[in-house]
């Protein structure tokens, strides 16, 4: 019989921990307040023979190598958790929701040099930790539902290419599009599970929306998916909502930096269509086959073209131009060593699912979903920045800017989607 365990922790950071406030300028700074708690959230499955466990943190997302040289931090959470649990490393799956207000983990300003935030990372990191072992102690027998409903106006795609050859990143269109249509998914993947007597345990949402309704706003927030999580907690009693975000990384919500009004709008219309779903699922039978599968590979990514560190050196020394400075963090980036990712893929019966390093595009996603995956994961297991699809090196735009965020060559995103095709037939050939 499948048991399953959820556990919920705060994580929510003292606000002198930075957040980010420029990407391109590579600027984080304090928080000015908290309007809105953050959250680790955790769920374990059991079959009796093997387990997994999926942690969403309401994080922007976690670069591997945050806590410093010679150490990365999913490896570390997951031997924590190993240890402790009868878990396997490869069988833990660690989700940042992307949420903007939140602490600047992705390593892309000097946080690092923040007084006082090694101790706060490994407390961090120890927080994580616990909040899987509680949930692999609260196991119990349960029954499971899912299914998919439609969410539309939510979501909207930030790479619309005008006919001047110019792209508008999701505001109002100040001139025809070239031919689209731009894809965005709009689909709300929905697990809930509950015990025989049909108590609440735990519920995983996924949904594929960057979180920037709060973006640069100086208070922590879990922008809309922290808003998600609270209206479908309260509507089950407090059984935990995990949010784990999709293939977003050319698709915004509809606000952008608009305010708490509307974080709290957005995730009260997913909240609702989530236990909307969940009503529904109860009226059909459970998922019959509940046997759980986990595989994981490898894989080094080709660095786009750089500077060497020292070209980069002596060129922003000489003129400490922008364009120069970018350069020069990207051969710094790109001078910490080989790209090396993770493709992760769970499966509970026919619920598959893909967990990828980053910011994957839409695109990407749905191809995903095509070959058999319900839930499309980006920012797990760590963060390398965007991957985005081949036409889009040639379109232009923010995602494709040589810079820390955008450290992978052409033909990435396609690698990736390769191997999640193929994990999800590996999956298929087994019956999983």
């Amino acid at each position: 019989m499948l048991k399953a365990g959820a556990a919920k922790r705060c994580v929510t950071p003292p606000t002198w921990v930075p957040y980010l406030t420029s990407s391109g300028n590579g600027t984080c700074e304090p928080f000015d307040g908290v309007h809105d708690d953050l959250y680790a959230r955790a769920l374990v499955l059991d079959d009796g023979h093997r387990s997994i466990a999926v942690l969403s943190v309401d994080a922007i997302g976690y670069d591997n190598a945050i806590l410093g040289p010679d150490r990365n931090f999913t490896a570390e959470l997951r031997s924590r958790i190993a240890n402790r649990t009868g878990l396997s490393p490869e069988g833990v799956m660690l989700s940042a929701t992307h949420s903007h207000s939140t602490p600047e983990t992705l390593g892309l300003t000097p946080f690092r040099e923040t007084e006082g935030i090694q101790d706060w990372l490994e407390g961090h990191l120890e927080t994580l930790a616990s909040t899987v072992t509680e949930a692999w102690e609260k196991r119990v027998a349960v029954r499971a539902y899912a299914g998919v409903t439609r969410v539309p106006g939510v979501a909207r795609h930030r790479r619309i290419l005008l006919k001047d050859g110019s792209l508008n990143r999701g505001g109002a269109l100040p001139q025809p599009a070239a031919a689209g249509p731009w894809a965005i998914d709009e689909a709300l993947t929905v697990l809930y599970l509950e015990t025989p007597t049909g108590q609440p345990q735990a519920v995983m949402v996924n949904y594929a929306a960057h979180p920037v309704v709060a973006m640069l706003l100086p208070p922590v927030s879990a922008d809309y998916p922290g808003a998600l999580a609270a209206s479908v907690e309260a509507g089950l009693n407090g059984a935990a909502c995990l949010f784990v975000n999709g293939a977003c990384g050319n698709v915004n919500s509809i606000h952008v930096t608009t305010g708490f009004d509307d974080v709290s709008r957005i995730g009260r219309t997913l909240g609702r269509a989530t236990l909307d779903e969940i009503a529904r699922m109860k009226k059909r039978p459970p998922i019959c086959s509940a046997r759980v599968a986990y595989n994981t590979e490898p894989l080094e990514l080709d660095a786009r073209p750089c500077p060497s560190l020292a070209s980069a050196e002596k060129a922003a020394a000489r003129n400490p131009s922008f364009e120069n400075r970018l350069a020069l963090r990207l051969a710094r980036k790109l001078a910490e060593g080989p790209l090396q990712v993770e493709v992760q893929a769970m499966a509970l019966g026919r619920l598959r699912w893909a967990a990828l390093p980053g910011e994957v595009f839409v695109e990407t996603g749905l191809a995903i979903k095509q070959a058999g995956a319900w839930f499309v994961t980006g920012n797990a297991n760590g963060w390398v920045g965007y991957f985005p699809i081949h036409r889009a090196y040639e379109e232009g735009g923010y995602e494709v800017v040589a810079g820390p965020w955008s450290r992978v060559a052409p033909g990435s995103a396609e690698r990736l989607e390769a191997v999640c095709v193929r994990q999800m037939e590996r999956f298929a050939a087994q019956c999983v």
